[in-house]
């Protein structure tokens, strides 16, 4: 579907909201006028004031955003107006409520009888855009200049698996060959004397709406001046010549993955009121953010657990359950204490706020949030757990699953060939003499060539598969929907690629093999079973002379 069909798709739901917000309202207003009316003679009682104030706080959080901000204002204005009221009855049983309280309630259809205001156009999100770096083919646009060597660099970086061009001439010169190959995760290294103008050019064609390139600095000049100059002047990255090359792979692997992906976060929203909570669904649905949406707080956990959200965004007052009562419940969980809880509530006290924060949650939205402003705080938001999500779960030396987490997704992968009777494979990899690495070139070098071996596998191995360091120099990989013989095949590829690579200390320069053993997942009874077969298929190559695969099989 092509992207203007898609987002007049949304604008029509939308409007398909307003409606059903309108007819509600309307529901709500008679319901709160017969309330008055009550009041009016003298016998609402407490119950009757809490379910205005619930009607009230409702409406306050939902009316701005369907294009009624004065019904939204003027609801919220009573509902304070009328808890302050509240807690004055419960010390003097016998006061009345204010009549200008009575008036205003009686008044407030007005506001839902004048014309809505319009609401902005979303930006669909790019629905071509890919899924990220990983398993995909990344595209390096180099600028040659003082500290880039294009004839020495395109050949080293090709060997990690990226496809190189030289982008030379004008600016827009330079950002029109890039564009073209705009279907791929794009990164542009670029000498400091071209950055600025780089930059300035390719912000001023960037569209509002669209991912920003990332442009990578390289310089002749590592001071502090000079990477000061180039984070002002907009630079994704520094590096200073001779480029450490591991490091410079990783960093683009990096920016490569989070300019490119389609998801742009995972959220699971806790709202009561229907229309409001479908149109956040689908104005974040629309900026490419996975919502799972739950109007039963009691069904809150169980959603935690089966959809593991970047982020939980939950209104303060979820009808008889407290969002503050409901956060602190969710921190009891250990797995949870790093989530980001965001209250998004019509609360604008700022005591009142401090208060619900200091229960547990990490930020509030105050309703109404306008529909760009919630995306731009969502993306920013997921982006952020995102982050520290890696930072807890990755290997802080090669950005790989942790020993721990890779071995549940051999037990994840395989429950699902069970499930669906498919076959997937695992491999174990291991750098070939390591210890002679270390001890003739020092642990530095070794970590480079472990990081080296990260990132080809990164880029050689699809968005599917899954990556993890299992300990030193040893990867685990799970390959779903392969079979044994084709993932040795793709094994083989990559050896011989990696024996290929150079590794540089000073003036010597060394290469360094690999060996892998794969097994069959789905032929075992439990992932420790398979990873243990991967693993005898691993020494079986060892012993036969290393660098190359061996397969599984009952007779190693």
């Amino acid at each position: 579907m092509a992207v203007s069909e898609t987002t007049g798709d949304v604008q029509s739901k939308l409007a398909a909201l307003r409606e059903r917000f309108t007819v509600r309202a309307s529901d709500d207003l008679a319901e709160l006028e017969r309330r008055a009316e009550l009041m009016q003679q003298g016998s609402a009682g407490q119950a009757v004031l809490q379910d205005v104030c619930a009607r009230l706080h409702r409406l306050a959080g939902s009316a701005g955003t369907f294009g009624f901000p004065e019904l939204g204002d003027a609801a919220r204005s009573l509902e304070k107006m009328l808890r302050a009221g509240s807690e004055k009855a419960l010390d003097n049983p016998g006061a009345d409520v204010p009549l200008l309280a009575i008036e205003k309630l009686m008044a407030l259809r007005t506001l839902l009888a004048s014309p809505p205001l319009p609401v902005a156009g979303l930006a669909q999100s790019p629905t071509e855009s890919p899924e990220g770096s990983h398993g995909m083919q990344v595209f390096v646009g180099i600028v040659p200049g003082p500290g880039i060597d294009y004839e020495e660099l395109a050949p080293a970086l090709t060997g990690y698996g990226f496809a190189c061009l030289r982008v030379a001439g004008e600016d827009s010169d330079i950002l029109a060959a890039v564009g073209d190959n705009s279907h791929c995760p794009t990164v542009v290294l670029c000498p400091a004397d071209r950055l600025e103008s780089l930059v300035a050019q390719r912000d001023k064609l960037r569209d509002h709406h669209s991912r920003e390139l990332p442009v990578v600095c390289l310089s002749d000049d590592g001071s502090f001046a000079s990477r000061y100059r180039a984070a002002a002047q907009g630079a994704a990255a520094f590096f200073c010549a001779p480029v450490d090359l591991p490091e410079l792979t990783e960093r683009i692997e990096y920016l490569a993955l989070e300019g490119n992906t389609k998801r742009q976060g995972r959220v699971v929203l806790v709202e009561d009121d229907p229309e409001l909570a479908e149109h956040y669904t689908l104005v974040l649905d629309s900026a490419g953010v996975e919502v799972r949406w739950v109007s039963d707080p009691m069904q809150l956990m169980s959603e935690l657990s089966s959809f593991r959200p970047d982020i939980l965004l939950m209104d303060v007052q979820l009808g008889d359950h407290s969002g503050v009562t409901l956060a602190r419940l969710v921190r009891f969980d250990p797995q949870w204490l790093s989530l980001p809880i965001i209250y998004l509530s019509s609360e604008d006290n700022p005591d009142n706020q401090l208060e619900a924060l200091s229960r547990g949650a990490d930020e509030f939205l105050m309703k109404p949030v306008s529909d760009s402003y919630l995306i731009r705080s969502v993306h920013i938001r997921c982006y952020r757990a995102r982050q520290l999500f890696r930072l807890m779960n990755r290997d802080s030396l090669t950005g790989l699953l942790k020993h721990s987490l890779i071995k549940q997704e051999v037990d994840k992968e395989l429950a699902r060939c069970r499930r669906d009777g498919s076959l997937a494979s695992v491999v174990m990899v291991d750098l070939d003499h390591f210890k002679q690495v270390n001890d003739t070139y020092g642990h530095r070098y070794g970590d480079v060539v472990i990081k080296a071996l990260a990132n080809m596998l990164r880029n050689r191995l699809r968005e599917t598969d899954m990556i993890g360091r299992y300990g030193g120099e040893e990867f685990l990989v799970v390959l779903p929907g392969c079979e044994v013989t084709a993932a040795a095949r793709l094994f083989t590829e990559i050896a011989e690629s990696f024996a290929q690579l150079t590794f540089r200390r000073d003036d010597a320069a060394f290469h360094v093999t690999l060996s892998a053993g794969v097994a069959e997942i789905s032929g075992f009874t439990s992932g420790d079973d398979a990873v243990e077969a991967a693993d005898k298929a691993l020494y079986r190559q060892k012993w036969a002379g290393r660098n190359g695969v061996t397969v599984f099989d009952e007779s190693l």
